[in-house]
């Protein structure tokens, strides 16, 4: 699939570029043309055009993500869909991981810190276990690349990504949906909003999905691979003029069979992808495998206009239970010394049995945040300026089982996490084409560890407890140059600081630590609006160093973890994103990234994969010491590129629209995008996330009544590919969705 994706890839960018030369020269002389809706966004906590932040944010519209999401996807659907943005999860459904130009975090715990935040009205979700939620009734998302710790603080150095629900509005109106395709997938979604009186209005919203068991489990003869989700908000709206309030509850219940699906000896020695033969609708697991969660979670915001500044107060709180099992080596161990592959004895030694869960208790794991800012506008001036209060408090249980679930070893975590802000952002006009920004933000965070509960084989660490702590406290600051060159391009030069605090694990009794990073950014972009508003044409170059670059090294010689500090990292890419109506009928949506990633530490050593066959790896061998599972090889890590960072990301999509009776038939299709990535720290030719090429369609029919039928199909060609690895097992993969097909109804009201 190499080359055939490059190749499909060049031919989307010669495309874009060819359509952009060919409609400009015809839209000249055209006397109508379709005019593309101008795009607001909270960027910068303020509403403004994209045009007016002077930074790279892209926003996915309401109409996209129901189309994205309607296939039974949860958020990992928006993965591509935008330049440098990656998400993906060794959890399944639960605990979703995202990159931005190539910066994340491949930790699997459910208490890691990531360098991208997940900011759902206004309120940052920190743990990944939060980060779940799932996608309906959205008002708008916004994702932010580079650093955006002025505003939003403590883990965005590479970004983060902002999603605004729909608020409650002063009408009566809603809408039902509903739809299901393969493997028993099935969905309904509705909103309703109300007008209360001349100053209240609510809004109560829900969607319900599910998915039959379609996977074999050939060694315990089940069925495997469903799952069923309920979601609901319910908000009030009070708007008296000079004060409005924001009330939100919300909460979201999920069960399933399978977290996550691991296929065992899913990979060949010495070659890239899935061995021959492989079938992603067989397993062969010895052991059971469940997950639940149940997230509940409150806000307010108020907003209170005085004479000379804007006052607010976003508050939140949510808490979570959640707990996760399976058979993570993905085959049947028998004696604990062999395994089989399609139901034959493989006849490799060591083979693991690898039965494990992980989660944390409801009345533990909770958090709140308090944020209050005030803003004013004066003349060519500017400002805003808050403080901000964050606390976590949680407890993780992690376990090994037996294939009966008695428990072979269990410990627990407990983390309180504190972290305190005060920030401030002005902005000036100099003129009427140009402004200059500033922020800065000082932040103090602390994190209390305490590893209590061991039990295992080994009798010295029943009952043994150790406590933890560690703080820092940083200062970020940005400042930036926007120039409207004319109406139609702006130019703008950015650089920023950000920084992600100190760390803290305990994965089955073993406590790692890692220091404060601190990333410095530059980056220059272009934006404008062109064809008289029937395009619109975004770019934007940028590099980037981290020091202390806070990196995790997991597996290897077991089913750990362990924090790292690089000494630095660097970064470098372009980012772009083109749309334009290339006719009255024809819309055109285009983006792509290049993202180069390189760490730079000549002493930083991870260890190797240990899985059997063990893999094929080009790094130098740093030592080999004696392991509890036998001997472990440590190797240099300097100069490779940052795990699930793939230097090309490119999405193109194509909507056509027809009159047709008493509304239009359209057409629809979006096609994604990936290179190949590692999945370690460490190369190795088995442990590589696949390039791949997946597309969607949507055919369907709209009326004037709000009335919406449609046949859909996503991962249409049937691309599957690895995901992800388990590197102390038996070469054990997991992979991306197979093709769905279904049909969906919508109705206005």
């Amino acid at each position: 699939m190499k080359t055939p994706n490059k190749a499909m890839l060049a031919l989307c960018v010669q495309a874009a570029l060819l359509s952009y030369n060919t409609n400009a020269q015809d839209s000249a002389s055209a006397e109508t043309q379709q005019v593309l809706e101008q795009i607001t966004v909270t960027a910068q906590k303020r509403t403004q055009t994209i045009k007016e932040v002077p930074s790279s944010v892209v926003a996915i519209s309401n109409e996209s993500l129901q189309d994205y999401l309607g296939a039974g996807e949860n958020i990992r659907a928006l993965a591509g869909r935008v330049p440098s943005l990656q998400i993906e999860s060794s959890n399944g459904r639960q605990s979703p991981r995202f990159y931005l130009r190539g910066l994340g975090n491949t930790d699997f715990d459910v208490n890691a810190n990531q360098p991208v935040s997940l900011v759902l009205d206004e309120v940052a979700l920190e743990n990944p276990v939060l980060k779940s939620v799932p996608l309906f009734d959205i008002g708008r998302v916004e994702v932010l690349t580079g650093p955006q710790g002025t505003l939003f603080g403590r883990n965005t150095p590479a970004g983060l990504v902002k999603i605004d629900t729909a608020a409650p509005e002063f009408d009566n109106y809603g809408y039902a949906q509903g739809g299901f395709g393969s493997r028993g997938t099935k969905f309904v979604e509705s909103a309703y909003n109300l007008a209360l009186s001349d100053n209240w209005a609510a809004r109560a919203s829900f969607k319900y999905q599910e998915r039959d068991a379609w996977i074999d489990n050939v060694v315990r003869d089940e069925k495997v691979g469903g799952y069923d989700e309920f979601a609901y908000r319910l908000q009030f709206l009070y708007d008296g003029g000079d004060t409005r309030a924001l009330f939100k509850l919300h909460g979201f219940d999920q069960d399933g069979d399978m977290p996550q699906v691991f296929y065992g000896n899913a990979l060949a020695v010495g070659e890239e992808g899935l061995r021959a033969g492989f079938d992603e609708k067989v397993i062969y697991h010895d052991g059971p495998a469940g997950f639940e969660m149940d997230h509940t979670g409150i806000s307010l915001k108020v907003e209170h206009d005085f004479s000379h500044f804007n006052f607010v107060s976003v508050t939140g709180y949510d808490e979570v239970e959640s707990f996760s099992y399976a058979d993570i080596d993905g085959g049947q161990g028998i004696n604990g010394t062999t395994c089989t592959l399609d139901g034959v004895l493989a006849g490799q030694e060591g083979c693991w049995f690898a039965h494990t869960g992980s989660g944390d208790g409801l009345s533990d794991h909770y958090q709140f945040s308090q944020e209050f800012r005030i803003s004013a506008q004066r003349d060519n001036f500017f400002y805003q300026a808050g403080v901000f209060f964050f606390r976590e408090d949680f407890t993780v249980d992690s376990k090994d089982f037996t294939t009966d679930l008695d428990v072979l070893a269990f410990a627990q975590v407990d983390q309180l996490t504190e972290s305190q802000a005060i920030f401030g952002q002005v902005e000036y006009t100099l003129n009427e084409n140009t402004a200059v920004t500033a922020g800065i933000r000082y932040t103090s965070d602390d994190k209390e560890l305490t590893i209590n509960r061991i039990e295992n084989t080994d009798p010295a660490l029943v009952g043994t407890s150790e406590y933890h702590e560690k703080g820092d406290d940083y200062i970020n600051f940005d400042i930036s140059v926007r120039h409207d060159i004319n109406d139609e391009w702006t130019v703008f030069s950015r650089f920023a600081n950000s920084s992600r605090g100190p760390v803290t694990l305990g994965r089955f009794g073993f406590y790692s630590e890692a220091d404060t990073e601190t990333l410095n950014s530059f980056e220059v972009g272009l934006k404008s609006l062109l064809w008289n508003g029937g395009a619109r044409w975004n770019i934007t170059a940028y590099t980037y160093r981290i020091d202390d670059h806070q990196l995790t090294a997991t597996g290897g010689e077991a089913n750990t973890n362990s924090l790292l500090n690089a000494d630095n990292t660097f970064g470098a890419g372009v980012e772009t994103d083109f749309e334009a109506y290339l006719s009255d009928e024809l819309r055109l949506n285009f983006n792509m990234s290049y993202n180069k990633t390189e760490i730079r530490d000549d002493e930083l050593k991870a260890e190797r994969c240990a899985s059997t066959p063990t893999c094929t790896s080009s790094d130098e061998v740093a030592n080999v010491v004696p392991g509890p599972f036998g001997p472990v090889t440590t190797v240099y890590i300097d100069g490779n590129p940052l795990p699930r960072a793939p230097e090309w990301i490119s999405n193109i999509s194509l909507n056509y629209e027809t009159p047709f009776q008493d509304g239009y038939a359209y057409a629809q299709t979006d096609w994604n995008y990936r290179s190949e990535s590692n999945i370690f720290l460490y190369n190795a030719v088995e442990f590589v996330a696949e390039s791949r090429l997946m597309g969607g369609v949507r055919f369907g029919y709209k009326n004037d009544e709000g009335l919406d039928l449609a046949v859909v199909g996503r991962n249409i060609t049937n691309q599957i590919t690895v995901d992800g690895a388990l590197d102390f097992l038996n070469l054990t993969a997991f992979v991306n969705e197979p093709r769905y097909w279904g049909v969906e109804a919508r109705i206005a009201f």
